[in-house]
């Protein structure tokens, strides 16, 4: 009697739903928002010539606050399911960036 032939398994494909979150689409756009802020202080500090308006304070401020709602929307975006993750991933870096970058801001300006 001959052996039974092996039963091959077909390779087959399987399909996500896979989207982008909001959150984290929220949470890069205030990182890039925080950024621009950054880079147009100290545009506007180096075109005054180091005595930048007082305003310029909120604009820090701000700046950090968004950030930090921007690190809280993407760590809350990591824990939803059937997300593309690199998009939360580069928020979380860009916010932690962007808050570093302000504090050195900050604390080399005084």
């Amino acid at each position: 009697m001959p052996k039974p032939k092996k039963i091959r398994k077909k390779k087959s494909f399987m399909f996500t739903s896979r989207h982008y979150s909001m959150t984290s689409i929220i949470a890069f756009s205030m990182g890039v928002c925080s950024l621009a802020g950054l880079i147009g202080s100290i545009m506007l500090s180096f075109s005054k010539k180091g005595h930048p308006p007082v305003h310029i304070g909120g604009v820090g401020l701000f700046g950090m606050a968004g950030n930090i709602v921007g690190i809280i929307a993407a760590m809350n975006s990591l824990n939803e399911r059937d997300i593309f993750k690199w998009v939360a991933y580069g928020a979380l870096g860009l916010n932690i960036a962007g808050i570093a970058l302000w504090l050195l801001t900050v604390f080399w300006g005084l």
